[in-house]
């Protein structure tokens, strides 16, 4: 049985978390929110060491097995990330995850996280086996009409009231992104309810801070480069930049937007017209504009080198490269916005 990851409950792992456990989907939100869990709880519970795998790695079959079968050093627990950057496994790799799934070793836990995988993938052996025991967690993006449940349950469970209209705002302004829902939430929690009239935050206080977020957040980031604003891009990376906004998180929601664009240019290519193909993708009414702008100046050819740069600096940010992080992620918005990049 695989577990959406809205109705994943957080309390499952704060005594003991799963040998093997999979975080699977395209949604930053879930894989951020629920990988911190897993280390947070594997840390409480003596998982005293990390080690970080990659799916991109040469001989990664052989590394994992190599985690398998060898003792942690110091006989200290061992948090295991394996990291997937494809949608597809090969055969051996297939086969390790399989063997590690059955025998599992004491002082060790795997986290394997990464994208949705594709169909081939879930009939696989070693797929099935944690659809049966219950540790497959689908990280997928909350559909559009589903949005206004989840804001009320992520509300109700930081306990924060919204009247209605406060609430309207908040769906309006994120627009379905959890990533900017949850800085919206993060900033609530900070207001003082002990001076504010009411059991519930009025709309005016949730403007003041949606406007504040407003100024600072990775999707703005995005449209800027979706509107070929080249200021507001430049202004928007340094000062996330200097907010300390991790390039992972940016880079995270820049691939996933990436991956819709490129959706939606091969379906038009493939003779679907622009409106069946953004209404097949869901794409918010609001956002049709920028994305139709950005398809019509980016050809399929342009989108692939665009993700391919992605997984670039991905690797980057795993320490391939001494590149610095956010320069590469720059020239990947300038790429996005149709200008010349640097590589």
């Amino acid at each position: 049985m695989t577990i959406k990851a809205s109705q994943f409950d957080q309390s499952q792992w704060n005594t003991f978390i799963p040998p093997v456990a999979a975080l699977l989907g395209n949604e930053v939100f879930f894989i951020n929110r629920i990988g911190d869990l897993w280390r947070k709880s594997g840390k409480n519970q003596g998982f005293s060491e990390r080690l970080v795998l990659d799916q991109s790695e040469s001989g990664i079959a052989n590394r994992v097995l190599s985690e398998l079968e060898t003792l942690s050093l110091f006989a200290d627990q061992t948090l295991v990330e394996l990291r997937l950057s494809k949608t597809t496994l090969d055969q051996s790799l297939r086969a390790v995850l399989e063997q590690w799934i059955q025998d599992s070793p004491n002082e060790k836990r795997l986290l394997i996280s990464g994208p949705k995988l594709g169909k081939s993938e879930s009939t696989t052996a070693w797929y099935k086996l944690l659809e049966t025991s219950n540790t497959l967690i689908e990280a997928n993006p909350i559909p559009p009409h589903q949005f206004a449940k989840w804001l009320n349950s992520e509300l109700s469970m930081h306990k924060i009231e919204l009247d209605s209209s406060a609430k309207i705002a908040v769906q309006e302004h994120t627009q379905g992104n959890l990533l900017a829902a949850g800085q919206v939430i993060e900033r609530l929690k900070l207001i003082e309810f002990d001076l504010i009239d009411g059991s519930s935050l009025p709309l005016e206080k949730v403007l003041e801070v949606v406007t504040q977020s407003a100024r600072h957040t990775v999707y703005d980031l995005i449209d800027f480069a979706l509107k070929e604003d080249l200021a507001g891009l430049n202004r928007t990376t340094d000062l996330l930049k200097a907010e300390g906004v991790e390039s992972k998180t940016a880079l995270w929601a820049i691939s996933r937007e990436l991956d819709i664009l490129l959706q939606v240019r091969y379906r038009i290519d493939q003779g679907q017209s622009a409106h069946q193909a953004l209404s097949s993708l869901r794409v918010w009414r609001s956002r049709e504009r920028l994305v139709r702008g950005a398809v019509n100046r980016l050809s399929l050819i342009q989108l692939r080198r665009l993700l391919a740069l992605c997984h670039d600096i991905d690797r980057n940010i795993k320490g391939a490269t001494r590149e610095p992080a956010w320069a590469m992620i720059k020239d990947l918005l300038l790429g996005i916005a149709g200008h010349p990049m640097t590589r």
